[in-house]
């Protein structure tokens, strides 16, 4: 009975978009592009965005660096556990790791804080990694309808003009730009 409910509910839904004004080809018209549809996209799903823009090749290079960047993490991660678990042994007395019998504790804490530094760097890192795909998606939606054609055209030439007055000033020279609109 619920699921009747439901469908009456959007029937009357979408009956009442014709009772405001609106014809039913603006109703089932495409959307324009939305800079603001593909932000969310990559927002919730990295990549996302970008095969929205129509550049899907950019979608696995984000995967990739997103993937480098998680290895890099589990790895420092799982070093800076290792060295922690045995500094505290060493400290409460417990078992030493045989592998580390001619260290010494300064080292150990050494090594532990360097490869828990590299985990806080990942973990930054792959935040900027996340954001630049957020920004990529913005930015190309937005530059989505600009026109790229070969109409456009700028012209840099080297310019001379000789002194005609035998003077103490000297010649000049510079640049030239012109720009063309076709």
């Amino acid at each position: 009975m619920s699921r009747l409910r439901i469908l009456l509910f959007a029937f009357a839904l979408f009956l009442s978009q014709f009772a405001v004004g609106q014809r039913a080809d603006t109703i089932f018209k495409a959307p324009k592009h939305s800079p603001t549809r593909a932000t969310l996209y990559s927002t919730f799903l990295p990549g996302l965005g970008q095969v929205y823009n129509k550049q899907i090749w950019k979608a696995p290079v984000i995967y990739a660096a997103g993937a480098v960047v998680t290895y890099f993490a589990i790895t420092n991660h799982k070093g800076a556990k290792k060295f922690k678990n045995e500094y505290t042994n060493r400290m409460n007395g417990g078992i030493r790791n045989p592998d580390y019998a001619l260290w010494r504790d300064e080292s150990i804490l050494a090594k532990y804080n360097q490869y828990e530094q590299a985990f806080e760097l990942s973990l930054i890192i792959g935040g900027v990694v996340y954001l630049i795909n957020i920004i990529d998606a913005l930015v190309y939606a937005h530059l989505f309808t600009f026109d790229i054609n070969d109409n456009l055209s700028a012209n840099i030439q080297p310019f001379y003009i000789p002194n005609a007055i035998p003077t103490s000033q000297s010649s000049a020279f510079g640049l030239s730009i012109n720009f063309s609109l076709k």
